[in-house]
């Protein structure tokens, strides 16, 4: 079953870029091509699914304020989505 990964209630396919960019990423948590990867797959992901790397990405890099910009503005869409 190669793609997916076990979850509470069903199988989820994961992309296989997105595998090999956390492999890269259990490597060397600082590569910045691999987050890159991992960011865009969030961007495209329900906030439910991409916070987790959200949070994973501004724990790395604390200081890096375009990385939390993306994670607030990931969570502003959604509020506002759910405001109209």
């Amino acid at each position: 079953m190669s793609g997916y990964v076990q979850g509470a209630s069903a199988a989820e396919y994961v992309p296989e870029k997105v595998k090999k960019a956390e492999k890269k990423l259990e490597d060397n948590p600082y590569d910045l091509d691999a987050w890159s990867i991992l960011i865009r797959e969030a961007q495209n992901q329900p906030i439910d699914k991409a916070q987790k790397t959200y949070e994973r990405l501004v724990a790395q890099f604390p200081s890096s304020g375009r990385f939390w910009k993306l994670y607030i503005e990931a969570e502003v869409n959604i509020f506002i989505f759910f405001s109209y």
